[in-house]
């Protein structure tokens, strides 16, 4: 049987060697995964941290990009409104310097029309003159006379209808 002494020294002996396992493997242990518990934790928490950040970091990376498509899209706007009185501008401009250039064109052919008239007046004086220097140097009778007249005065029509600027 067992005897009472080594039952109670191999009980001492137990509980001396669970105190010293608590001591020297059991405490160390437990503060270990204690430490690297904790570690794990402060490492989930920074990476939820990390990630809230970065969610609000893309939410206002897309607010940004939104309002950069916006600004990007009010130049494109403000570009083709100016455009659009640029050309206007250089529309107007072109219709007045079309309008410039016909005025011109009229008053260059109003003035070569009176001077055509002019040398027109020129010519039946000159003509007038010559009539009238053949009717003194020759004796005409009435009836030539009058066929003279009738002849300078169909011409002057014709002239006066067909031939002159207007």
């Amino acid at each position: 049987m067992i005897s009472q002494n080594i039952f109670l020294a191999q009980t001492v002996n137990f509980i001396l060697l669970v105190l010293l396992l608590y001591k020297l493997l059991y405490k160390p242990a437990r503060n270990f995964m204690d430490k690297r518990t904790a570690e794990v934790e402060g490492q989930i928490k920074t990476a939820e941290e990390n990630q809230a950040a970065a969610i609000a970091l893309r939410e206002e990376l897309e607010e940004r990009a939104k309002d950069s498509r916006q600004q990007a899209r009010q130049f494109l706007d403000e570009a083709a409104k100016r455009a659009e009185v640029l050309q206007a501008e250089l529309l107007q401009e072109a219709r007045e310097e079309a309008a410039a250039i016909i005025r011109r064109a009229q008053e260059v052919a109003e003035l070569e029309r009176a001077k055509a008239w002019a040398e027109l007046k020129d010519q039946v004086a000159e003509l007038s003159l010559l009539l009238a220097s053949r009717v003194i140097t020759q004796s005409l009778d009435e009836e030539q006379h009058q066929a003279l007249i009738h002849e300078t005065m169909s011409q002057l029509d014709s002239l006066s209808k067909g031939n002159h600027l207007q």
